[in-house]
């Protein structure tokens, strides 16, 4: 398989698919999330990409073995990602929360020093 599933971010799944009564809408949704980035290489069935990724999933999210396998089967093509919902607005919120933290990071560095300049004055 091409793909370092090892270093996927599986947070997109984990924080949303809870046991123990996995509700099928949002695990396959979570789990298209993921997945979808990658559907030539999973829907492949040379490769072993779809049974690595499998895999991790487990690993990771802990949930029992063929949970997503026997939740989210579409048809035989492989994976349908033309109705995959993303989450609502995560990723600007993140970055512009991001940006103000390091906005006062940097105000509250100069304040630090001026006050230690300050009080070696004294």
């Amino acid at each position: 398989c091409p793909i370092d599933f090892e270093r996927e971010n599986y947070t997109i799944i984990t924080s949303q698919c809870k046991g123990p009564h996995y509700n099928s809408s949002i695990c396959c949704n979570a789990f298209k999330q993921l997945a979808c980035k990658h559907t030539q290489e999973i829907n492949d069935v040379q490769n072993g990409c779809a049974t690595t990724m499998f895999n991790y999933i487990n690993l990771y999210g802990k949930y029992p073995p063929g949970l997503f396998a026997n939740m989210c089967k579409e048809d035989k093509e492989g994976l349908n990602c033309k109705d995959v919902i993303q989450p609502e607005g995560k990723n600007d919120e993140q970055k512009s929360n991001s940006s103000k933290g390091t906005k006062c990071s940097t105000i509250l560095m100069v304040i630090a020093t001026f006050l230690i300049i300050l009080m070696l004055n004294i």
